[in-house]
């Protein structure tokens, strides 16, 4: 049997929708006795990630987990309940408050969580009130059950909440003082009173187990304080553990009873002369005192055991160890023990949970890059030394729920499963935190049923091409306030200045990612699932014709409308000063285009394209009384006055500089032409990037509008 999601209703930031997790089916973790065996990873396809930014409700689901499973079955705190829906109930009970026919029945307050449990006829429903199953079955099924928290006596609550507004009334202050005071008041009382912890079968209704024995849990927590030899600790605790086993009740017997006399000759004398003061004490029924030897099997693997750690051939101090190298020891330490104490078969009666919160902390990129192929490293070995000791093959069956918001693990998790599946993404919306599950489908655009074959093709080739390429910087756009998407060199180097320039966007974490025009719609499935601004800088890229870039027409080329294919025509670097009649290259403008349907002739917008978490903008006004058709080109256009710009083009293109230097925006697209391929645009960005941030220049080039209005858009819809 397995967790297979849990809905958390009005517990700390989580709300009454978007508030479900879902967990993966665990497979079981076992290692290989085959040389030849495949090594694939044991602990990926039973782990769940949960993602997001700091204050997003990670540990808020660890937390909600242990808390409905406490065998003490604790009372909540006010804490505990989300601030919001406390705000909505006191609008209620005021309401009721105010009215002439005052109810002695008002709304309690409740915390609500279900648990969704699948399970089938090989596993023992003990634990699982409320069912039946057919031992002919091998099918599975779910049964979901609610746990409610509200408090245990609702007349002297109500009693109380007319209390709370008698007082709050007769005190000073004005209304936003006064609902302040009233949620205070409240607070103290949900402190102050006890509860009613309820356990039910949701499709029935009928009373349940409480879930104690039924989900078990394990929490290696995040580890910000790291306590002196923390190492020499955890091990020690695996070491005893190994030696708890039927063949070792006696272990050190005969040694245990030799030191134990040594020493307690050893203290004789000792003992001889305290004696002899404490008779002097009382002569008569006085107090004695006897000196023994006092170590056990227990002593000795706690106490007396030194642990030493080894780098290469060299034995090092454990106090010398970076901090990333300790957690990551002390986490590969925490779950050996799990291995070792581990109750074969134990997944038949209960729900095993591993949680593993934040395991980031303290380590550099690299090591969470490989913090799964190295706890898998760990488990494979910890698992044959358990093996070679057993007749039987040791195997875990847990799921792993994994917390954290390092985008290098993200990755590691993706690209160790080859899948976005099982994968909780959870971020705030309108102060609370939403829930967003990810898997292969919902990350792609919907399935329809006439899909053809070619259509689910190219599906399965976007995937692939998410999961790798995911893996160079873009798993950053989990945690980014927002994201931007360019498809060049120019905008890759440049923008990244100008937002930190920019007094609102510099307050927040914006991502860029250089991909291609043409790849770019591939993310949109999955940045509006994670409902993140995404900002798409795209280029106009208007076909021109051979003899409009100075080229000749090729034999065999359609009749030009420019030219009419007439040699004598002299060829030149044309401007576009209108778009009639022009076609685009840009395969973005051309997907949007098509998408939104919104379009003018030849698939160009006539407005940028804006849905929701997205917006695509792009040069659609004249700048100069012509259309530029990239960043390059509608930078000169904009700023073709600037000495700083002037200064940089001298440099990049002094042949042509000279020649054109007058008369800069006449000759913005042959300026973009000569720097051609990425090399070119390379030089040109770079030299301007530094020339921007070592200038002294008060007027520095400005960037065109139609980014100024994709800023102004991100600026909107971060700060509402």
């Amino acid at each position: 049997m397995y967790l297979e999601s849990l809905k958390i209703i009005n517990y700390r930031r989580f709300g009454e929708k978007d508030n479900i997790v879902y967990f993966v089916n665990p497979k079981k973790i076992s290692h290989s006795r085959e040389k030849n065996s495949t090594k694939q990873s044991l602990i990926s396809p039973s782990t769940t990630l949960i993602i997001g930014k700091n204050n997003a409700g990670k540990t808020t689901i660890t937390n909600a987990l242990i808390f409905i499973t406490d065998k003490q079955k604790k009372w909540p705190k006010s804490s505990d309940f989300n601030v919001y829906y406390l705000k909505n109930l006191i609008k209620t009970y005021k309401i009721a408050y105010e009215s002439k026919e005052k109810s002695d029945v008002i709304q309690l307050p409740k915390l609500e969580f279900i648990v969704k449990v699948n399970y089938s006829a090989e596993d023992l429903t003990t634990n699982i009130s409320g069912i039946s199953i057919n031992s002919n079955d091998s099918s599975e099924e779910s049964i979901e059950k609610k746990v409610t928290y509200e408090p245990k006596e609702a007349v002297s609550f109500n009693e109380g909440i007319k209390a709370i507004f008698e007082e709050t009334e007769k005190s000073d202050g004005d209304a936003s003082s006064k609902d302040h005071l009233l949620l205070e008041k409240l607070c103290d009382l949900l402190d102050n009173c006890e509860y009613k912890i309820t356990y039910i079968n949701v499709k029935d209704g009928n009373e349940s187990n409480p879930l104690h024995d039924l989900i078990s849990i394990k929490t290696i927590s995040a580890n910000r304080h790291l306590n002196e030899n923390v190492l020499s600790k955890v091990f020690q605790r695996i070491v005893s553990s190994q030696f708890e086993d039927i063949n070792s009740e006696d272990l050190f017997k005969d040694d245990i009873e030799t030191i134990n006399k040594t020493i307690t000759d050893k203290v004789q004398t000792k003992n001889e002369s305290v004696s002899r003061i404490l008779k002097k004490i009382e002569q008569n029924n006085h107090v004695d005192m006897k000196l023994k030897g006092n170590v056990s099997k227990k002593t000795i693997l706690k106490s007396l055991i030194k642990y030493n750690f080894k780098e290469g051939d060299d034995f090092i101090p454990e106090d010398q160890f970076g901090l990333g190298y300790v957690n990551l020891l002390n986490i590969i330490g925490e779950i050996i023990y799990y291995i070792d104490t581990y109750e074969e078969n134990c997944h038949q009666s209960r729900i095993n949970l591993l949680i593993i919160e934040e395991p980031e902390i303290f380590m550099h990129p690299q090591m969470q890059e490989f913090f799964i192929s190295r706890i898998d490293n760990a488990i494979h070995e910890a698992l044959e030394v358990a093996n070679l000791s057993s007749k039987s093959k040791n195997s875990l069956h847990c799921q792993i729920i994994l917390t954290t918001h390092s985008s290098h693990i993200v990755n590691s998790k993706v690209q160790s499963c080859k899948s976005f599946n099982n994968i909780n993404y959870l971020t705030i919306k309108d102060k609370y935190t939403v829930a967003i599950p990810l898997d292969d489908n919902n990350i792609l655009e919907e399935n329809s049923k006439t899909e053809t074959k070619k259509k689910k093709k190219k599906k399965k080739n976007d995937l692939l091409f998410l999961i790798k390429h995911i893996k160079y910087k873009v798993s950053e756009l989990f945690f980014s306030d927002a994201v931007i998407f360019v498809e060049g060199v120019t905008e890759e180097a440049l923008l990244p200045y100008y937002l930190e320039q920019n007094d609102i966007l510099n307050n927040y974490h914006i991502s860029i990612f250089n991909i291609d025009g043409s790849h770019s719609k591939v993310y949109l499935p999955l940045i509006e699932r994670l409902n993140i601004p995404c900002l798409i800088i795209t280029d106009l890229d208007i076909e021109r014709y051979s003899c409009e870039k100075k080229e000749t027409h090729k034999e065999g080329e359609p009749e030009c409308p420019i030219c009419n294919n007439d040699p004598a025509y002299e060829k030149g670097y044309a401007d576009i000063t209108s778009l009639e009649n022009r076609k685009t290259t840009n395969e973005s403008l051309k997907y949007f285009a098509e998408y939104i349907g919104n379009v003018s002739k030849n698939n160009i917008l006539k407005q940028y394209y804006e849905k929701n978490y997205l917006k695509v903008v792009y040069q659609k006004d004249l700048i100069e009384n012509k259309f530029a058709t990239s960043l390059e080109e509608a930078i000169i256009l904009t700023n073709h006055n600037n000495k700083l710009l002037k200064n940089v083009i001298s440099e990049v293109r002094p042949k042509i500089y000279k020649k054109i230097k007058e008369n800069l925006k006449d000759n913005s697209f042959h300026l973009q032409q000569s720097l051609g391929n990425d090399s070119g645009k390379s030089e040109f960005a770079s030299r301007l990037l530094y020339k921007l941030i070592t200038s002294d220049e008060t007027e520095k080039p400005e960037l065109p509008n139609y980014i100024k209005d994709g800023f102004k858009w991100l600026e909107d819809i971060l700060i509402k």
